[in-house]
């Protein structure tokens, strides 16, 4: 699958719809630290004008969670697994996903629904 990568500052609104109504998987690099939630909220808004749901995620939190059930980090490994839990219901079958890393300043927005 080949997914293209565009910096923040190349996808003005009229771009990032065009690559959502053609339900396109795409990483958006660059993004600064205090403007990510101001981004996740802008392609939060702009799946759900186009009667899509998505679920967003930190990427790389299964592997967190797993390593927290050992050892007196133990409660919260499953308090987080509950919560995980609750959360994939909520956003039960996702047209798109939105994996955030704040380490790497990217956002991977993958379409999941296979087209008919």
């Amino acid at each position: 699958m080949d997914v293209r990568v565009y910096g923040v500052r190349e996808l003005p609104d009229v771009k990032l719809k065009k690559l959502l109504r053609d339900h396109e998987s795409f990483v958006i690099e660059k993004v600064p630290r205090k403007h990510f939630k101001e981004v996740i909220n802008t392609l939060e808004k702009h799946i759900e004008t186009l009667d899509m749901k998505c679920r967003v995620f930190s990427k790389g939190r299964k592997t967190l969670m797993a390593g927290s059930f050992f050892g007196p980090t133990a409660i919260w490994g499953v308090a987080s697994a509950a919560f995980m839990g609750a959360h994939n219901v909520a956003t039960w079958d996702p047209d798109y996903e939105i994996a955030k890393n704040r380490v790497t300043g990217t956002l991977t927005v993958t379409y999941k629904k296979k087209d008919d």
